[in-house]
């Protein structure tokens, strides 16, 4: 009579594990479901993320300015440079483009702290980017902690605001850049070929401008050699243009010059 009585109960309890098992089964099948769908998810906004968080929606830029403002408080306009120079503009393009867009670090900045807007001009209007305090405004409104990229750069757009003897100032063509007493523009190179008669080499000229308006062109070779240092004189006083290395023997060619003060 006993046993006829606990069949049932094993019966059931068989049941009940057997249901357990399948509903556990099941469960496990459904929470990797969902996380998968999670990851998908998650995978997806950082890629939309990733897409706002660009430095530039359109690099077909037909222009720059680059503005110095007293302050970010003060937005009357310091320094100023509008740049044509489309190889020059899509160099800066490309080394901005390797500045985290992220950032690491919120800054919070005094009402007199240093502001350099760049404005990159296309037919869609300007793409504004902000330099506070020689830091690089990111697309997430945030700044990096200090790197040597964004240091070059700034070293690069403060040279061509407030350009100055024994500097390394970047080559921009067509760019008037004023200095004590004269101003200098590198008007561009051109490469002469005369083979077979010889090889070919490379002319870099500059147009200097004294406070009279007196002007001269300056062509600085280089082919099989590197190009020598050239003397000029202006306004009585003499300076040297380099165009190879700098006075320290740091590398300038192909990108910067630099005018040495005698």
């Amino acid at each position: 009579m006993s046993k006829e009585s606990n069949h049932p109960v094993e019966l059931i309890c068989t049941d009940a594990k057997t249901s357990l098992k399948h509903l556990t089964i099941k469960n496990k099948k459904s929470l990797i479901l969902i996380a998968i769908s999670l990851i998908a998810s998650i995978t997806n906004l950082k890629a939309q993320a990733n897409m706002e968080r660009q430095w530039f929606t359109n690099k077909n830029c037909t222009s720059l300015e680059i503005k110095r403002y007293n302050s970010i408080s003060d937005h009357e306009v310091k320094q100023s440079v509008k740049i044509g120079d489309l190889k020059f503009i899509q160099r800066l393009m490309n080394r901005i483009e390797k500045i985290n867009s992220d950032g690491d670090k919120m800054k919070s900045f005094s009402r007199d702290a240093e502001l350099i807007e760049l404005l990159f001009n296309s037919e869609n209007g300007p793409q504004t980017i902000q330099i506070i305090q020689h830091g690089f405004k990111t697309p997430s409104t945030g700044f990096n902690s200090t790197n040597e990229v964004e240091e070059s750069l700034y070293n690069d757009i403060n040279e061509l605001l407030l350009p100055g003897f024994n500097h390394t100032i970047p080559l921009v063509t067509n760019l008037e850049l004023m200095l004590p007493g004269f101003s200098i523009t590198y008007t561009g190179s051109e490469t002469q070929d005369l083979a077979p008669a010889t090889v070919s080499f490379t002319v870099n000229k500059f147009q200097l401008r004294d406070k009279k308006g007196q002007e001269q062109t300056i062509k600085i070779r280089s082919g099989q050699t590197p190009p020598q240092p050239i003397k000029v004189e202006v306004n009585g006083k003499e300076f040297t243009i380099l165009t190879y290395q700098t006075k320290e023997l740091q590398r300038l060619y192909p990108d910067y010059f630099q005018i040495v003060s005698q």
